[in-house]
């Protein structure tokens, strides 16, 4: 957990690079993720695009996009509950990521790609993942995102009261 962030694949300094930090300063305290959007192929995640929202409902989009339709690209859009946020992220990665899921703290999930690489997985208790950063060519390569911990009232309302499982799954 250096530096509060966790790392996803092999960073490139020579390919397109974003980084969600700097809009975070725009969003009231505590800062959730809302909305993930992946686009992949069956073999591989070619980019994401991340919505952000502040404690008062504000939302921002940031940066970290990718986006051209050709035959065997798909999208996925993952919708987070108000009120719920990122417990763990996992996947499969090698020289690019290959598979990647997210799960909240109420039980939703969305997983897409194929598990092909190293499988990876990121749970810290009691703390949730925003500010994306990562770069890609061709395929999303490398993806990061800062670890913060949970306020008390998001212990009380996530951990002691958790709901029923919602699945998304989508490996084409």
């Amino acid at each position: 957990m250096l530096n509060n962030e966790i790392h996803i694949g092999i960073e490139n300094q020579n390919h397109n690079y974003f980084d969600d930090l700097e809009k975070m300063d725009t969003l009231a305290k505590p800062i959730t993720i809302s909305m993930i959007k992946i686009q992949y192929t069956k073999e591989r995640i070619l980019g994401i695009k991340i919505k952000y929202r502040g404690m008062d409902g504000k939302t921002i989009v940031g940066q970290s996009s990718r986006k051209f339709k050709v035959f065997g690209v798909y999208f996925e859009k993952f919708k987070i509950d108000k009120g719920d946020c990122i417990q763990e992220i996992y996947g499969y990665a090698n020289t690019t990521i290959n598979q990647l899921g997210f799960k909240t703290y109420k039980g939703q999930k969305v997983i897409c790609g194929s598990p092909i690489g190293s499988a990876f997985s990121y749970y810290i208790p009691n703390h949730t993942f925003i500010a994306a950063k990562g770069s890609h060519d061709q395929f999303l390569e490398y993806l990061s995102f800062r670890i913060i911990p949970l306020t008390k009232e998001q212990i009380t309302q996530l951990v002691e009261n958790p709901q029923t499982n919602k699945v998304q799954s989508f490996q084409k």
